[in-house]
């Protein structure tokens, strides 16, 4: 689930060209820049480590950058398929070499591979088809929750846990961690699970998500968000 980020006070105003000021807006527009080095092939650079490896999602989005770029430009992703083969390595850059499986007249599919250190950390096929109304739906039908404005960020739980002086002495160093990281993403979850009290709870979770800042009328299109 996503909402729209619409542009605030000195985001995304005046002139197109200019690049967004805010931090995290910077983060996320650059993250899907990859350079390129020769035909099908590209090289990205880490924006965000969270951890002591690369965040998966990143490599998944800039996977999936350097595939579209070797299709035109009337086809859309409708399928991708994707698997972590080693942990990645946040001290250098990932190499994105592409192979034109296939290019036909309404479908095309690219394979991808992810590489560090001479060896494939990440593979993944992208079928990309011309738009075209289907009666096939093959998605979930979306649940009725909250709407967003009604939840509260990650940022802000912390905030509350690490006031709770039970949840502070037992997870301090785990809640300061994660409170001290700048994520440039903004999640808010639905059903956010209690530390205060153990309970059984749905084996599922659900959280609205959107990039912090404005990221441009272009990424914000449905075929972006996904």
């Amino acid at each position: 689930m996503s909402s729209p980020q619409a542009p605030e006070d000195g985001q995304g105003c005046g002139d197109r060209g200019d690049p967004p000021r805010d931090l995290r807006s910077v983060l996320v527009t650059t993250v899907l820049n990859l350079e390129p080095l020769d035909e099908d092939l590209f090289r990205g650079r880490h924006y965000w480590v969270p951890a002591k490896r690369l965040f998966g999602g990143q490599i998944v989005g800039q996977a999936l950058v350097a595939a579209a770029k070797s299709v035109s430009e009337d086809v859309h992703v409708h399928s991708l398929h994707c698997y972590f083969v080693r942990a990645g390595d946040p001290k250098v850059p990932v190499l994105y070499q592409v192979e034109r499986t296939r290019t036909g007249s309404s479908f095309s599919v690219r394979s991808v591979k992810a590489v560090q250190h001479g060896k494939p950390i990440f593979i993944c096929q992208a079928s990309f088809q011309q738009a075209q109304p289907s009666p096939m739906q093959h998605q979930f039908s979306m649940p009725t929750v909250p709407p967003p404005e009604e939840l509260l960020d990650c940022e802000t739980l912390i905030d509350q846990y690490l006031r709770d002086p039970n949840l502070q002495k037992r997870y301090p160093l785990a809640l300061n961690r994660i409170a001290a990281q700048e994520v440039p993403i903004e999640i808010k979850p639905v059903n956010p699970s209690p530390l205060s009290q153990l309970q059984r709870m749905e084996p599922k979770q659900m959280f609205w998500v959107r990039a912090r800042g404005y990221i441009g009328p272009e990424l914000e299109s449905p075929g972006a968000q996904g």
